[in-house]
């Protein structure tokens, strides 16, 4: 009896599932851009494939029970891939390097790769568009280094960066693929942006240098001047970027004289914000208020997590405050 493949994230998005190995090598030539792909063996054989396209990333995932080979040509996106069953490796250019429960792998724009699946293995892969991170990077530094960016393929992911990554890439994923509802467009740009930014800080690539050099702290007035933007735009999404252009800083600088001048984030405060707006709806609510759309209007796409996020600021969950008012 074959075995099963790993269970999938995604699974609301799914592009392919196939016990076919020719319909498998077809779908991945046809629809994933690879100019070469191969399965060893076919008998038992299993294969699932999960893609959701948003603004500026891509989450992928795939799983197989059987050893494959895949060969992509050039792209104009950055890959990060890592494991959550079973194990393999990436030839990017002339470097091997592998994706297990120890190492991640980042494939750059202008490198040809071969990847290669182990038996039993699913990969959940984040591709972020080359022209959306170099925006990221200019926005945090002022301006584009001279060269091309380009990341050092393999990743150790006991870094702490790269399990804050790798932790918000499967946050991320849950949300996406949650049954309760779709996440509000507010809430998907807010992870979109954290997820880029995030992307750029952990890892190690050309610029890293340069992102890691301190930069003055900001003042109180700066930190202010970001409270007032976000109380204004609470119902828009919340882009790192603009908080930077806003106070001509960098993200680093302004986040740490944040939680020094404030004691949380600005990303806090805006949750903050926001349940103190879901609140006001709930408190003035009628027959016709629903808790659901009262966080969806301010931004919340899990309501599990909204409803412990509301009971922790506020001492009561959303659906007390709202019978109080309708009675």
């Amino acid at each position: 009896m074959s075995q099963e493949c790993p269970a999938e994230p995604l699974n609301r998005f799914p592009v392919f599932q196939t016990s076919d190995s020719e319909e498998f090598e077809h779908v991945i030539l046809t629809q994933f851009g690879a100019t070469r792909a191969e399965v060893e063996g076919d008998i038992g054989f299993n294969a699932r494939g999960n893609l959701v396209q948003l603004k500026d990333i891509a989450l992928v995932h795939g799983a197989s029970n059987a050893n494959i080979s895949i060969e992509y040509p050039e792209v104009n996106f950055f890959r990060f891939s890592t494991a959550i069953a079973g194990s393999g490796e990436a030839v990017v250019g002339s470097k091997t390097t592998p994706i297990d429960e120890s190492h991640s792998c980042i494939i750059s724009p202008g490198y040809c790769t071969k990847i290669s699946g182990k038996g039993r293995h699913g990969w959940l892969t984040l591709r972020i568009g080359a022209t959306a991170l170099d925006q990221r990077l200019i926005s945090i530094l002022g301006y584009m280094p001279k060269g091309s960016l380009k990341f050092e393929p393999t990743v150790e992911i006991n870094r702490p960066e790269v399990h804050a990554l790798r932790q918000l890439i499967g946050y991320f994923s849950e949300q996406l693929n949650s049954i309760e509802g779709s996440l509000p467009p507010l809430a998907i740009a807010s992870l979109e942006d954290a997820l880029v930014v995030t992307f750029l800080y952990a890892n190690k690539h050309t610029f890293g240098t340069i992102l890691e050099r301190n930069s003055p702290d900001t003042s109180s007035r700066e930190v202010r001047a970001v409270e007032e933007y976000i109380e204004a735009n609470w119902n828009k999404p919340l882009r790192i970027a603009d908080l930077m252009n806003l106070t001509n800083v960098g993200s680093r600088s302004l986040f740490r004289s944040f939680r020094t001048a404030r004691g949380y984030s600005p990303m806090a405060f805006a949750k903050m914000i926001r349940l103190k707006h879901a609140k006001e709806m709930l408190s003035a609510g009628n027959q016709d208020t629903s808790v659901t759309g009262v966080a969806f209007k301010c931004g919340f796409g899990n309501l599990g997590h909204f409803a412990k996020e509301y009971r922790d600021a506020f001492g009561e969950l959303p659906s007390v405050t709202l019978a109080r008012s309708c009675r």
